[in-house]
């Protein structure tokens, strides 16, 4: 069964939205209570940077997997 364009497509949005929700998350720009929002920026200040960079790189080698897949059903 081969893939077809609109697959790629949505999966390429869900792919976006959930890594962009993740990196806002590390970024420390998610709004959370004031109960937690000290242990949130303490753990956005800890891992937030590993976190980021785990995102682009991982986004990256799903981008350049996704450019070749629908480069090879045009």
């Amino acid at each position: 069964m081969e893939p077809s364009l609109l697959t790629s497509i949505i999966g390429i949005i869900a792919f976006t939205t959930i890594m962009y929700l993740g990196f806002k998350y590390a970024n420390g720009k998610w709004k959370v209570s004031e109960s937690k929002k000290s242990d949130y920026l303490n753990w956005s200040n800890t891992h937030g940077k590993t976190i980021k960079k785990g995102i682009i790189i991982i986004s990256i080698i799903y981008g350049i997997s996704m450019i070749i897949q629908i480069s090879n059903m045009i």
